[in-house]
């Protein structure tokens, strides 16, 4: 019998660590950033449509057909040895209309079993899976929908979990006006077959929003995004202090409580992108949920800050970022996209 503690360690790290509200639901790490632009604009990037297959996974109201035939990869780099990513190809049908299909995989790594008295028995691993269809359809010049269907898997050593799941987006683009929104409510659905016999625990249910503009006579986009705007108090309150009186004047001196600036903070993120041509971007982000809820007391440094770049060839498209999460350590993911039709052009 192995060492109970290794898995609630995993189970911790795959329903907690990177959600916003940890423990309250299964399979949190759909919540995950899932590509290297959307990272290092701050998180939760939904607000933009430009053919970028990648956003397509997280709003698949931007999937175009201008995507067809369109590969992409993405691969993190996370603290403590675990890697994720995600693979994401588009395909358009004449009679039917564009699909894009993904799998975003986190792989825990590998972790040691012993018996209750530190005995090796062993090593066993962990990880989450989702493998997902999108569809995207426009209603007219300006909005349009789309939808994700995802089977959802989970494996934390010998125990399992499946689960279905759906995405639904709209969003409004203009391109004379150089702006777009969009609404993304994600991960509606249920847990079909839960971790322990009759245990069915609810998916991370979200809605975002998000706007982004771009300058008409200048090389910048600004984007801001709000996130999980049906859950208003996302900070965390200590159930263990209580008030305290002052010495000096005898007053109570309340629990501290966060501000409604504060409770605004944490729903939003911002973006900046330079974007000097077609072929190049420099991106910025600020995230004020993972700065004030990760970040160390009294060293929070780039804490909430994220970085990346793009650059674009004829048959590859490359993207960088980077996201510090605290003094301890920082995130980096590496993309590729790419369209293996244009390989096969003699000339390009």
């Amino acid at each position: 019998m192995f060492k109970r503690q290794w898995i609630l360690l995993v189970s911790f790290f795959s329903t907690t660590a990177f959600g916003q509200l940890g423990g309250q639901n299964s399979f949190q790490f759909l919540d995950l950033d899932f590509n290297a632009r959307s990272l290092s604009l701050g998180g939760d990037f939904i607000g933009l449509k430009d053919d970028d297959l990648n956003l397509a996974v997280a709003n698949p109201a931007s999937i175009t057909k201008e995507m067809d035939g369109n590969f992409a990869l993405n691969h993190f780099l996370f603290p403590s040895g675990i890697n994720y990513g995600q693979l994401a190809y588009s395909k358009s049908l004449e009679k039917f209309g564009s699909f894009v299909g993904h799998l975003r995989y986190v792989s825990y790594g590998k972790f040691t079993r012993t018996d209750e008295a530190g005995n090796e028995q062993g090593t066993f691993t962990a990880g989450d899976y989702a493998l997902g269809l999108g569809y995207g359809k426009e209603l007219n010049k300006y909005f349009s929908i789309g939808g994700n269907l995802n089977v959802i898997f989970s494996h934390l050593e010998s125990y399992t979990a499946v689960g279905v799941g759906v995405d639904v987006a709209s969003t409004y683009y203009n391109e004379e006006a150089n702006f777009t929104a969009t609404i993304v409510a994600r991960n509606i659905g249920y847990q079909i077959k839960g971790y322990t016999k009759d245990n069915h625990e609810p998916l991370p249910i979200e809605v975002l929003a998000g706007a982004s503009y771009k300058f008409h006579h200048a090389p910048f986009r600004l984007s801001i995004m709000a996130t999980d705007i049906t859950n208003w108090d996302l900070t965390y309150n200590d159930p263990t202090l209580l008030p305290t009186i002052d010495k000096l004047t005898g007053d109570t001196i309340p629990v501290p409580t966060a501000s409604f600036v504060q409770k605004l903070a944490y729903h939003t993120n911002f973006g900046f992108e330079l974007v000097p041509s077609d072929n190049f971007f420099l991106r910025v982000g600020f995230n004020y949920q993972r700065r004030n809820a990760l970040g160390i007391v009294d060293r929070k440094g780039a804490s909430g800050f994220s970085f990346g770049f793009g650059l674009r060839t004829k048959k590859l498209e490359f993207n960088y970022g980077v996201a510090f999460y605290s003094a301890v350590g920082a995130s980096n993911v590496f993309g590729v996209t790419t369209n293996f039709s244009k390989w096969n052009r003699k000339g390009t």
